[in-house]
């Protein structure tokens, strides 16, 4: 996250704890003065998302989590009961917390940066927690004190004087410990992190041949001791042009990623053709995973601590700037990422949805502003900024120096300013699409049999767009021939396509996975030459004049005529065939035609005398 990006796009003054918006284009915007809000009633109306499945990433970032409770911020249920955090995400839908992790975000003296207090210690905490509620984790490698992001990549402390292999070590067993640290404590590691938006570098390095060399050593030591976990890299500003240089970049240096992440904010890095185009170029023409690894949109202008909101107005906004709105960006996101990511889009993380104030209301300013020094949990501290200055990043200090005090993120939360939860975060679990219809099938005209009696039919409860399925009857209670009603071809839960017959028998009625049943085709057993000419003449109006449709093993009667329509014509037989139909048993039939040759094709004997 490019943390002070646009921080204050709108002019700003602070003075006695009180803040107020200088900009003519917005109404009042601190509107939630005592902290008081009904936004938590609002409902929001969201679709399943094609492509959204259980298996997708349904992701949020919580990095702060520690530092707020730490504060003594507390969550609550929909119901307005207090519970822990991560047992409301994981009712929402969430499977999975991305936690970022700072070397050491503390002075000298032991004070903290603030931004969440992103330390080792406090993210194993959220780790184990979310493991226990069914979650992966993501974890968020920095290599930095404080923020790392394309404006400012500030070298660890630790790392200040190290040669470049000596940095290139530390890389390698930092992200070492931290995985060993991890792995120890529990936590399911689903994927890591290496760098964050190092899109100009990293380290304090820009040249490209020198800071991937850094990634690589992280992405080996991720494979090394976190097997299972996919290593990432992230970068900002998707477009097909930046991501196609960036993934050129890294094939050079040979660096073994899994996954590209992206950072895309609808409000900042719109539109959605800029995402396709990036996620186009990593999965389609570097075959690589891809995932959206920060996006958030607002539901207010309001503040709800006294610390200016990083984004207040929007000009333009892709979305309504609401609850409903809030739950449509994130819909969105998912979509486009699921839908155009040729198979290899695993899903998005939503960014900080639970960093709220600590006291609610914007004349809280000062109580939040001391809170953030004591426990981290506001962007940032007095502190923060003499780490940059040392680091020779004095535009980043100087920024950190004039903003530092509450959160600014509290009005893009899912959470109100009192810890109750948004319907908009319930988009995580409505998006899902259980199973869905994509498109019908062309309905075949075989007869079928059982081929598993094991297996049921089932019926499907819900909508076309998502459904589960019903078990409806065992197959094993089918004993004859049947034509199929109608075909669909059906996208489950795992994302793979299956073609499904659905067939009726008396009060039976069901789907069926087409590999359940046996067509049983008619076939052609032999055929003779008529070497003498007999008139024939329809016996008693009954039958047809049939074509064949289909190879001499399988194929299927075309009706061309109906014999009730020639009672007094004469019929040539010219040769007899013998079929076996679909029932096992076999017939004779007699190709024909008229005198006038308008009509013929073959006819059951039994039907001509």
């Amino acid at each position: 996250m490019r943390k002070w990006r646009r921080l204050f796009a709108q002019a700003l003054m602070v003075g006695a704890g009180i803040l107020v918006a200088l900009s003519g284009a917005t109404t009042s915007v601190f509107a939630n003065a005592d902290g008081t809000t009904n936004v938590k009633n609002d409902k929001v109306t969201v679709k399943p998302v094609h492509g959204v499945t259980t298996n997708s990433i349904r992701g949020v970032d919580i990095s702060s989590l520690q530092a707020e409770l730490n504060a003594g911020v507390q969550f609550y249920d929909y119901d307005g009961k207090k519970q822990d955090i991560l047992q409301t995400l994981e009712d929402s839908g969430v499977n999975y917390v991305r936690l970022r992790i700072w070397n050491d975000p503390f002075d000298s003296e032991g004070h903290t940066y603030g931004g969440g207090d992103a330390t080792l210690t406090n993210e194993v905490k959220t780790a184990k927690d979310a493991t226990a509620h069914h979650m992966k984790v993501l974890i968020d490698l920095q290599y930095s004190d404080f923020w790392a992001d394309p404006a400012k990549q500030a070298l660890p402390k630790a790392w200040k004087n190290y040669t470049f292999d000596q940095k290139k070590q530390a890389v390698y067993d930092y992200t070492k410990k931290v995985m060993t640290t991890m792995k120890n404590a529990g936590v399911d590691i689903g994927m890591v992190q290496v760098g964050n938006e190092t899109t100009k570098g990293m380290m304090q390095e820009s040249d490209p041949d020198k800071y991937m060399q850094f990634i690589s050593e992280g992405v080996n030591a991720v494979h090394k001791y976190a097997p299972g976990a996919l290593a990432a890299v992230h970068y900002e500003s998707p477009t097909a042009s930046s991501f196609a240089k960036i993934a050129a970049e890294l094939k050079t240096n040979k660096v073994n990623y899994d996954v590209m992440g992206a950072t895309y904010y609808p409000h900042w890095n719109g539109p959605d053709s800029n995402l396709i185009g990036a996620e186009n170029v990593i999965t389609k023409t570097y075959k690589k995973k891809f995932a959206v690894m920060e996006m958030s949109y607002p539901y207010t202008t309001d503040d709800m601590d006294g610390q200016p909101n990083i984004v207040g107005d929007i000009s333009n906004p892709p979305y309504k700037i609401s609850v409903q709105g809030q739950a449509d960006a994130i819909s969105d996101v998912w979509k486009t990422v699921m839908q155009n990511g040729n198979g290899k889009g695993l899903g998005a993380f939503y960014w900080e949805p639970a960093w709220i104030p600590v006291k609610a209301g914007w004349n809280n300013y000062q109580f939040n502003r001391d809170a953030s020094i004591k426990y981290g949990t506001g962007w940032a501290t007095q502190y923060a900024a003499k780490y940059y200055d040392d680091a020779g990043l004095t535009d980043a200090g100087a920024n950190a120096d004039q903003y530092w005090g509450a959160s600014s993120y509290d009005n893009q939360a899912l959470f109100d300013p009192n810890g109750y939860p948004l319907q908009s975060l319930l988009t995580f679990k409505k998006m899902i699409t259980y199973n869905y219809v994509s498109k019908n099938a062309k309905k075949p005209v075989d007869r079928y049999k059982v081929s598993k009696r094991t297996a049921y039919a089932y019926s499907f409860k819900g909508s076309n767009d998502s459904f589960t399925f019903k078990k409806a009857f065992p197959l094993s209670t089918l004993k004859s021939f049947y034509k199929i009603d109608k075909a669909e071809y059906i996208v489950k839960t795992n994302g793979k396509t299956y073609l499904y017959y659905h067939i009726t028998s008396g009060k039976k009625s069901g789907w069926i996975w087409h590999s359940y049943l046996k067509k049983c085709p008619n076939k052609v057993t032999k055929t003779t030459k008529v070497s003498y000419k007999h008139r024939y003449m329809v016996k008693n109006k009954k039958g047809n004049v049939y074509g064949f449709q289909g190879g001499s093993k399988d194929f299927q009667f075309v009706t061309l005529h109906y014999l009730k329509n020639y009672p007094r014509t004469h019929f040539t037989v010219t040769r007899k065939t013998y079929v076996k139909k679909y029932n096992g048993k076999t017939y004779k039939y007699y190709y024909v035609h008229s005198t006038n040759g308008k009509v013929h094709g073959y006819v059951w004997h039994g039907y001509l005398k």
